[in-house]
């Protein structure tokens, strides 16, 4: 994916995740009012019935803070009080990961315990409740806008998408497919709170997009085996090169596994099986060869910082950046800089 994301390990096994730009946030909820919280929460999600389940909450201190992004929104919740949300039918894909506490929750006949190891994934034209919500659970929740999530699988198929996806409710975020979903939210995350990058959009909308590919591509859903399908012919060699020869023009590009089986007019695993064939790497690992190949070009020539360069070419972990670096070239960006400045000076 487009960015280098960081996970951050736990005791649990779970990656922590990053999300000090919305502790650092005011609380939405100004006053101790129960109706001021359902108001908040709909506001920034969906008209919904929610309701205390407690008459005299011992302490309530609720908390909403919420960012709204390209295609998503994103929101950090705790009731303070045990709560019910009943939403009914939901117009967007929706993701829940509880960071502390747990959340039954619902979606058309399937129902589940969210915990900090298990995430919920809602789907369009389900029925959704969240029965008990626990007074100190809290949860980001996230809005996914439908049509961009639906336009990301046709990329992924190579065909447009007729129905909406239902998803499996219950979600893993320990391990496998799950905790590297986990690393893609927690690089979105920390993008929130960078001010000051004139990139920062531009970046911030490819991890947005790197967060719905990577949910279709990780959890159970009614396309899957689709998507997983072998290629029933193999990719013409023409289709192939169109890709090559667009990532090898533009290496700076945001692309997606999307992008690139668009570009090349068929399914995403076509395209896995073709560079696996030719190049013994996947697509993506592919652009990233590219991308440092032209980082070490610029950082040869002295063309300007380490961090620079990195973030130029898409690489916004630096010490990722660096072991990348290091592992196909044999030794670490600053070194090839710094011999590129000590010609100069000669």
């Amino acid at each position: 994916m487009y960015g280098e994301a960081q996970a951050w390990p736990s005791s649990s096994g779970v990656p922590d995740l990053p999300y000090e730009a919305f502790l650092d946030a005011p609380n939405e909820v100004t006053a101790p009012e129960f109706g001021l919280f359902r108001d908040t929460l709909n506001r920034h999600f969906y008209p919904a019935r929610i309701e205390a389940l407690e008459r005299r909450p011992a302490s309530w201190r609720p908390r909403i803070s919420a960012v709204h992004l390209a295609l998503t929104t994103i929101g950090y919740v705790q009731p303070g009080t045990t709560a019910s949300v009943d939403p009914g039918e939901l117009p967007a894909y929706h993701v829940n990961v509880v960071l502390t506490g747990k959340v039954v929750s619902r979606c058309g006949d399937q129902e589940t315990l969210a915990s900090p190891r298990m995430a919920t994934v809602f789907s369009p034209g389900r029925p959704t409740t969240l029965p008990r919500w626990e007074a100190d659970a809290t949860q980001l929740s996230i809005k996914i806008t439908r049509n961009r999530a639906e336009e990301e699988l046709s990329a992924l198929l190579g065909r447009p998408v007729v129905k909406p996806i239902d998803l499996h409710l219950a979600f893993p975020v320990d391990d496998g497919p799950g905790r590297r979903w986990m690393s893609i939210l927690s690089a979105l995350l920390q993008s929130v709170n960078v001010p000051g990058d004139p990139l920062h959009g531009h970046h911030q909308e490819l991890l947005e997009r790197s967060l719905v590919t990577g949910l279709l591509l990780s959890q159970r859903h009614s396309y899957t085996e689709q998507l997983l399908a072998h290629p029933h012919r193999p990719m013409p060699r023409g289709a192939l090169d169109r890709v090559v020869e667009e990532i090898e023009r533009a290496p700076d590009r945001p692309y997606t596994v999307g992008d690139l089986a668009q570009l090349s007019g068929m399914s995403a695993r076509s395209l896995q099986y073709a560079f696996r064939e030719r190049y013994q790497i996947s697509p993506m690992q592919f652009v990233r060869q590219v991308r440092l190949d032209r980082a070490h070009d610029d950082l040869a020539q002295g063309a300007g910082s380490v961090a620079d360069i990195a973030a130029h070419w898409g690489f916004t972990n630096p010490s990722r950046f660096a072991r990348a670096y290091r592992d196909r070239f044999g030794e670490f960006p600053a070194t090839t800089l710094s011999t590129a400045r000590d010609r100069e000076r000669r």
